[in-house]
């Protein structure tokens, strides 16, 4: 008596064993067919992935390029530090981007564990039930001919029942091996699933090794830099000192711009409302000349005076002017507030490499200020208007350079550190397009400085910009 493996294995061979290439082909399907349903609800929440990498890593590499040119100069460490700075805290995002990659993978495997193990039982429930119904085939020695089993009907309705009866039989049997085969597709689909996920894994982490030891490397190098602007601190002191007396002036000079165009925006205004009062009293003047003449007229004939000219001579016409903004105004004024956050960068490549506000210089005493925000990008790099507007004032100072201030309403841009300028006073000036280019200093440094003030307050401008 053969066991219930080498039956199994003997119906198959009969089943299946011409046709070797068609069942290559299903088993090939249902895995392609697994791979496609896992991609698909994979694929975004991959690419996204994907894209956020692939931007870091084009940051790092940037930042790694200013680094490498602030070195050739003996002076740029504060330059080194910005950049240090910055690729610090790129690693660090990628870290937790790959961090976030891997646990999502190690979710994944576990997921796909749980199903393989549940599928695999479900194969040998199958497995067992099918060679438990080619036993009792085996057995039943009425089975195995079924001419006999046929033929030996006692009436012509009953032979028909027996082969209907082993048609069904039949088709019950041709079932549970296409179950079977299909399970087993099914898991050795979902097993190269995993293997591929492990094997992702792997690379992932591999890649979040280096990338920490590099961060360790950059942390280093910063610490370094940090010693040595320590070292170097009243040598520092003393050129920050003059950049900051240069600051100093350039912000009063572009608080009293803006100061004069938002007072030339108000005479405006007011000559307007005082032109529009003027009008009106005019017209009421007018209108009451013309009732008084008909009061007279009617008083010389010895008539009554009409009722509405007695109300028109004794009507006090009442004229304030009110001041407010133009619509025009009002209108910029919100299409620029409604881009917080949205407005485009005014050069197309660059990093924040000294933000907005108070800050302390690593490993010294000095404080510093800052109106606005420096972005670093590369050499001869074309700075962009950041929303439509018009120039309203072009400043030159010897620490800052040329210097470029846009009227957006009642808010302004401030685009300074320029090498050139390419616009001129009272030009409209549409969003991105080109007032100049980036200055790039003695230490090989090309920074461009941004500003936004809304009125004579100063704002933080990483609070507009779009968000990298």
């Amino acid at each position: 008596m053969k066991n219930k493996a080498d039956i199994l294995s003997l119906y198959f061979l009969r089943s299946y064993g011409s046709g070797k290439h068609n069942l290559l082909k299903y088993g090939l399907t249902c895995l392609l067919l697994f791979v496609v349903l896992f991609s698909v609800s994979a694929q975004d929440k991959k690419a996204t992935l994907e894209a956020k990498k692939k931007k870091l890593l084009e940051e790092i590499e940037f930042t790694q390029k200013v680094l490498t040119k602030t070195k050739a100069s003996k002076d740029a460490t504060m330059a080194d530090l910005q950049a240090l700075t910055k690729q610090i805290e790129l690693r660090q995002k990628l870290i937790r981007e790959v961090e976030g990659e891997i646990g999502t993978y190690t979710e994944k495997i576990n997921q796909n564990v749980d199903s393989l193990k549940k599928k695999e039982a479900q194969l040998s429930k199958l497995k067992g039930e099918y060679a438990d119904a080619i036993v009792r085939i085996y057995k039943s020695q009425r089975f195995t001919d079924k001419l006999l089993f046929v033929v030996n009907a006692n009436s012509f309705s009953e032979a028909l029942r027996r082969v209907n009866y082993l048609r069904k039989y039949a088709t019950f049997r041709q079932q549970q091996a296409s179950q079977i085969i299909e399970k087993k597709s099914d898991i050795s689909g979902q097993i190269a699933s995993i293997d591929a996920k492990k094997k992702t894994k792997e690379q992932l982490l591999s890649g979040q090794v280096k990338e920490k030891v590099q961060l360790s490397k950059t942390v280093t190098q910063k610490n370094v830099v940090v010693q040595s602007l320590k070292q170097k601190e009243k040598e520092l002191q003393t050129k920050i000192t003059k950049k900051q007396s240069e600051a100093a002036k350039l912000d009063a000079q572009i608080e009293a711009i803006i100061k004069k165009e938002i007072e030339l925006a108000r005479l405006a205004e007011e000559k307007k409302q005082k032109e529009a009062a003027a009008k009106l009293a005019a017209a009421e003047a007018a209108k009451k000349k013309a009732a008084e003449e008909a009061i007279k007229k009617a008083k010389d004939a010895g008539k009554e005076p009409a009722k509405a000219d007695i109300e028109t001579v004794n009507k006090k016409v009442e004229t304030p002017v009110k001041l407010g903004n133009t619509p025009e105004y009002d209108q910029l004024s919100s299409n620029f507030y409604g881009n917080k956050g949205k407005l485009p960068w005014p050069v197309e490549k660059g990093f924040i490499s000294k933000g907005f506000g108070p800050y302390v210089v690593p490993g010294t005493t000095i404080k510093m200020e800052n109106n606005g925000i420096d972005i670093r990008t590369d050499e001869n790099s074309s700075v962009r208007c950041a929303f439509e507007g018009k120039v309203v004032g072009i400043l030159n100072n010897p620490t800052f350079k040329n210097a470029v201030i846009i009227s957006h309403g009642e808010y302004f841009t401030v685009y300074s550190k320029l090498a050139s300028v390419n616009v001129s006073k009272g030009q409209k000036i549409s969003t991105k397009q080109v007032i100049g280019a980036a200055y790039t200093d003695e230490d090989n440094i090309t920074e461009v400085h941004l500003e936004v003030w809304k009125g004579a307050a100063k704002l933080n401008p990483a609070d507009w910009i779009y968000k990298k």
